[in-house]
C-alpha cells in the first residue's frame, strides 16, 4: 500500500499540473491576509508597502527592530548636515512664493515622515499642529503683501492649512483610544496653537468682509470661515482626548476642567466681541440713514440705507439671542463639570461650538451688508473702535456709535463723515471718536 502510494506521489510529481485560476486567486489572497495582519495596525501611514515588503523578504523581528531604526537615524544624519540646518533656519521665515518656501516645506515634510517612521503619534500630531499655525501666519503675511498672484497663494495655503488642521483631528481620534503616553502634553499643545490659529483667521476674515468685494474674496472668506471652523472642533476634540485619559488614570480632573473653561471662555470672549460688531455696526448703518449723501450706489441696482438697515437689525436680534443661549449652555457645562458629568459636558460643548458658528456666520453678513451702503473706512473704522472700547471698558457698558457729517463737501466728490463710539452719558468710562473722510 505504502509502495502504491509512494509511486502515485512520484507519478503526479513527473505529471504537468497546471492549478485551476480561481483556486491560484483565492490562496494567494488567503495568503497575503494572513501575512497582512502579522503587520502592527498602528503603523499603517505613507511607509506602510516599504515595511511590509521588507518583512515579507526578511524576517519582520529584523525589520521593525533594526532596519527602520537604521532608517531614521539615516534620516535624521542628512536633515543634521550644516548645509541643510542653514537652509531650514533661512526658509522658516519663508512665505509662499517666496524662493527658499518650497525648502521650508520640505522640512516639514521630513519632520512628518520622521514621525510616522518612529510611530510618534504625539509629536506627529504636535507638528501638524504647528504646521496650521504656520500656515495661518503665512496667510495674513500674503494678504498684506503686494504680490501679483496673492490670491492663488491664499487659496493655496488655505487648502494645506484646512488638510493640516484635519490631521490633527483624526491623530486626535486616535490618541482618545490608545494608550501612547504623553497624550496630555500633545492636547494641550493643539489647543494653545488653536487659540492662537483663530485668532489669526478672525483677522484675515474680517479683512476680506471688508475689503473690496468681488467674488474672488467671498470665496477665500468662506474659506478661512471652514478652517476657522475646523480649528474650534478640533478644540473640543482636545477635551474629548483629556476626558478618555482622565478615565484612563492617567489625567486629573482639574486638568481636564482647565482645559474646558480655557475652551469655553475663548468663546464667550468671541461672542462678546462678535455681539459688540454686529450691534454697532447695525447702529452705525441705521444712523447714517440721516447722513446726507452716504447712501452709495451699488450695482445692479441703489441699495437704501433703510433695505440694508432692516438686514443688520435682523442678524443683531439674532446674535443677541445665540449670545444668550452659549450664555446658558456655559453654564450648564460648568454645572455638568463641578457634578462630575464630563461626558455630557462635552455633548454640551459641541452644542456651544456650533452657536459659535452661527454667531461667526452673523458677524460675516452684517460686515458684508453694511459694506454695500457704508463705505470701506467707516465700515473698518465702527467695527475696530468699538472693539477697542469694548476691551476697555468691558462687555457690561453700552456703547453708542453716532454717525453724522457735515452738508459741505471739503473736496469735490467726497463729505467728511464722523465716527463717534463713546459710552452712555451716565458712564465715566473712556470713549473714543474716530473720523473718516468717505465718497458721495
Amino acid at each position: 500500500m505504502a509502495n502504491k502510494l509512494i509511486g502515485q506521489l512520484k507519478d503526479l510529481k513527473r505529471s504537468d499540473v497546471s492549478p485551476r485560476p480561481e483556486w491560484l486567486k483565492s490562496s494567494r489572497a488567503r495568503l497575503l491576509s494572513q501575512i497582512k495582519n502579522t503587520v502592527p495596525t498602528e503603523e499603517l501611514g505613507v511607509l506602510d508597502n516599504l515595511w511590509f515588503g521588507l518583512s515579507i523578504l526578511m524576517p519582520q523581528k529584523f525589520v521593525f527592530n533594526f532596519v527602520r531604526p537604521l532608517a531614521v537615524l539615516l534620516i535624521v544624519a542628512l536633515v543634521g548636515t550644516s548645509g541643510w540646518i542653514a537652509t531650514v533656519d533661512a526658509a522658516y521665515e519663508a512665505v509662499p512664493g517666496d524662493w527658499l518656501y518650497p525648502a521650508k516645506r520640505a522640512v516639514e515634510k521630513t519632520q512628518i515622515t520622521t514621525a510616522v517612521i518612529m510611530g510618534a503619534k504625539n509629536t506627529e500630531t504636535k507638528l501638524h499642529s504647528e504646521f496650521a499655525k504656520r500656515r495661518a501666519t503665512e496667510i495674513k503675511s500674503v494678504m498684506k503683501s503686494d504680490m501679483t498672484d496673492k490670491n492663488e497663494k491664499v487659496t493655496t495655503a488655505v487648502s494645506d492649512l484646512k488638510n493640516e488642521i484635519k490631521s490633527v483631528s483624526d491623530n486626535l481620534d486616535e490618541l482618545k483610544s490608545n494608550g501612547t503616553q504623553g497624550t496630555a502634553e500633545t492636547a494641550k499643545a493643539v489647543q494653545s496653537n488653536a487659540e492662537q490659529i483663530k485668532v489669526v483667521l478672525t483677522e484675515i476674515k474680517d479683512d476680506l468682509n471688508t475689503g473690496t468685494s468681488t467674488l474672488e474674496t467671498k470665496v477665500m472668506a468662506k474659506e478661512i470661515g471652514e478652517a476657522k471652523d475646523l480649528t474650534k472642533d478640533a478644540n473640543i476634540k482636545v477635551v474629548e482626548v483629556l476626558i478618555a485619559k482622565h478615565l484612563d488614570g492617567d489625567v486629573t480632573k482639574e486638568e481636564v476642567t482647565a482645559a474646558i473653561d480655557k475652551t469655553m471662555q475663548s468663546a464667550v470672549d468671541e461672542a462678546n466681541v462678535t455681539q459688540q460688531n454686529v450691534q454697532n455696526m447695525n447702529t452705525a448703518v441705521t444712523a447714517a440713514g440721516a447722513v446726507p449723501g452716504v447712501t452709495v450706489s451699488s450695482s445692479p441696482s441703489t441699495e437704501t440705507i433703510g433695505s440694508v438697515a432692516s438686514t443688520t437689525g435682523a442678524a443683531a436680534v439674532k446674535t443677541h439671542e445665540a449670545a444668550a443661549e452659549l450664555g446658558k449652555q456655559v453654564t450648564e457645562i460648568k454645572s455638568l463639570v463641578e457634578s462630575g458629568n464630563l461626558t455630557d459636558a462635552v455633548n454640551i460643548m459641541k452644542q456651544a461650538n456650533e452657536t459659535s458658528k452661527e454667531m461667526d456666520k452673523l458677524q460675516d453678513t452684517t460686515l458684508v451688508a453694511a459694506q454695500t451702503v457704508l463705505p470701506t473706512p467707516v465700515v473698518n473704522e465702527v467695527k475696530n473702535s468699538t472693539t477697542e472700547v469694548a476691551q476697555t471698558i468691558g462687555a457690561s457698558t453700552t456703547i453708542q456709535v453716532i454717525v453724522s457729517s457735515t452738508t459741505q463737501a471739503t473736496e469735490p466728490g467726497k463729505l467728511p463723515v464722523t465716527v463717534i463710539v463713546t459710552t452712555t452719558p451716565a458712564s465715566s468710562s473712556p470713549s473714543a471718536t474716530v473720523s473718516s473722510t468717505t465718497k458721495k
